[in-house]
Order: structure tokens, then C-alpha cells, then sequence
């Protein structure tokens, strides 16, 4: 039985690069299109007078695929406890090649995607920490080209209690 107690969402690219590509797509698209800022000071400063270009803007971020949170997952990672081991699960989009597409269907593409680190005691919460801060590294080396969305894993890591999380999994 495998103990899963965090995941991590895989993105086929950085926020960043994904809002640096939608620009250029609404630039080629609107040539009046000065970028989503300005236009939305123009709709702050003026109100109840829209900018003309709001609507088309909207429509086509959709066409182009929407906000990116959410939208460019393109798998997840999945840390779980076996044994005295931590190890990851890795669940991909199930396509042969990742493209930004809207229709998704996920399945595990491999069921140990590092090698197993091994924890010597349970019981140490400095040592469990470090075992799953090596497994999270351990995939950012394995997926170079994706963006591993590691916000919530860095906020919380070093207010969990490790021990008690692991203790509750062995039951």
C-alpha cells in the first residue's frame, strides 16, 4: 500500500514564459494591442469607459488557452512513504508529445520515477526533512525542461511535522 502524502504539479512551462508567449500571440492578433497593463490602467483610469480592445483581448487569451495556473499542468508528482523509503510517483498527461492543449486525460507513467531515498530514523524530524527535500531536488534535476511548481512545498516544508505526518501514514 502506498502512503502519499504530497503532491507536486508539473508544468509544461513557467508562468513567465507562458504570459510572454500569450503577448505575442495578441500582438500579431490585435495590431492596436499595447500589452494587458496598459490596458488595464486605460480601464482604471477611465471608468465605464472600456477599453475597445478589452473584449477581443479576452476572447483571445481563451483561444490562446486561458490563464495558466491550472491550464499547463501537464503531470503531477506524487511523494509517498514505502517502507523506510521516500519515493515519487509520477502521473503525466497521457499524449505522445506535450503540447499546450486543453483536453487532458492523466495516467501513471511510472510508479518509482528517482531512485529510493532511504530514511535511517522515523523519528528524526531533521532527517525525514532532508529526505524529501533530496527527492524534490532529485526531480528538478529528472524534469529540466518543466516547471515543477514547488510554492506551496517551499512555504510549508519547514513548519511540518514531519515525524507525526510519516507516523500517520504507518498506522
Amino acid at each position: 500500500m502506498n502512503n502519499y502524502f504530497f503532491e507536486i504539479p508539473v508544468y509544461r512551462i513557467s508562468e513567465v514564459k507562458y504570459n510572454e508567449q500569450m503577448e505575442d500571440f495578441i500582438r500579431k492578433s490585435v495590431p492596436t494591442y499595447e500589452g494587458y497593463e496598459q490596458m488595464l490602467q486605460y480601464n482604471l483610469k477611465n471608468p465605464g469607459n472600456i477599453h475597445p480592445d478589452s473584449s477581443l483581448v479576452g476572447v483571445l487569451c481563451r483561444e490562446f488557452g486561458g490563464p495558466w495556473l491550472y491550464n499547463e499542468i501537464v503531470g503531477y508528482l506524487r511523494l509517498y512513504l514505502y517502507h523506510s523509503q521516500i519515493r515519487v510517483e509520477y502521473w503525466q498527461h497521457d499524449v505522445k508529445r506535450i503540447v499546450k492543449s486543453r483536453k487532458k486525460l492523466y495516467c501513471r507513467k511510472s510508479p518509482k520515477i528517482i531512485e529510493d531515498i532511504n530514511i535511517k530514523d522515523r523519528r528524526s524530524k531533521s532527517e525525514l526533512k532532508e529526505a524529501i527535500e533530496a527527492a524534490v531536488n532529485l526531480c528538478e534535476c529528472k524534469f529540466k525542461g518543466r516547471y515543477l511548481d514547488l510554492n506551496y512545498f517551499n512555504m510549508m516544508k519547514d513548519h511540518v511535522d514531519w515525524t507525526g505526518v510519516i507516523a500517520s501514514l504507518s498506522q
